[in-house]
């Protein structure tokens, strides 16, 4: 056993994807005890929640001999599936936080009108809408990093001479990749947007007092 620093991606809870310089792997389990999948094959971590050390055992297939290709394909294949149905809920999320504030803004001009104590509450309501959207924002770039490192290790595959199959199968896994990591980058910015709108529209509010 051996220390041993990693960075790690979460995908979903439970399941991490881990990216260094030897490539790309995926963890299942809690803090504390870790079964890792890679191109050497299984390895079992037991670390110290919060230092960033570990102590790892390899086990399975020797370091000299890899995933096979096909295999890893099909790990990348259920890692990209798995990140991309995360990420499609965040656009949701985003939507719902919206209409939240779009609430608390026709509450505070409802009734008898703005007020100096419902400015107050709608201030407070700005301030959970900017944290929700910090929080999908985090989220997000997180798919963001798992999709730009699948796509980095899928680039980096290569097949035999009578792989058309399985060369065809990942150049769809890469478009897709692409097309995710892509709507990330839009994502980010329709949010960055929306907490400048936010912000613009308490400003107006405040000047109705």
């Amino acid at each position: 056993m051996a220390f041993r620093f990693q960075k790690r991606i979460k995908i979903a809870p439970g399941v991490r994807l881990n990216v260094s310089k030897s490539g790309l792997s995926t963890s299942v389990g809690g803090r504390g005890t870790t079964v890792n999948l890679s191109s050497k094959g299984v390895r079992t971590t037991v670390g110290i929640p919060g230092s960033g050390l570990s102590w790892s055992k390899q086990t399975g297939r020797s370091g000299g001999k890899g995933l096979k290709p096909s295999d890893e394909l099909r790990q990348l294949s259920s890692l990209l599936d798995k990140a991309a149905h995360d990420f499609n809920s965040l656009s949701p999320k985003t939507n719902k936080v919206s209409a939240a504030w779009n609430k608390a803004v026709e509450s505070y001009n409802g009734g008898r009108g703005p007020s100096a104590s419902k400015f107050q509450t709608l201030t407070k309501r700005y301030e959970t809408t900017l944290s929700r959207y910090q929080k999908i924002e985090i989220e997000v770039a997180e798919k963001q990093s798992a999709f730009k490192a699948i796509k980095q290790r899928l680039a980096a595959l290569s097949f035999g001479l009578f792989g058309g199959n399985l060369k065809r199968a990942k150049n769809d896994l890469l478009e897709l990749a692409k097309e995710h990591q892509l709507k990330t980058g839009k994502l980010l910015t329709a949010i960055g947007s929306l907490r400048e709108e936010v912000a613009r529209e308490l400003e107006t509010e405040q000047k109705k007092l």
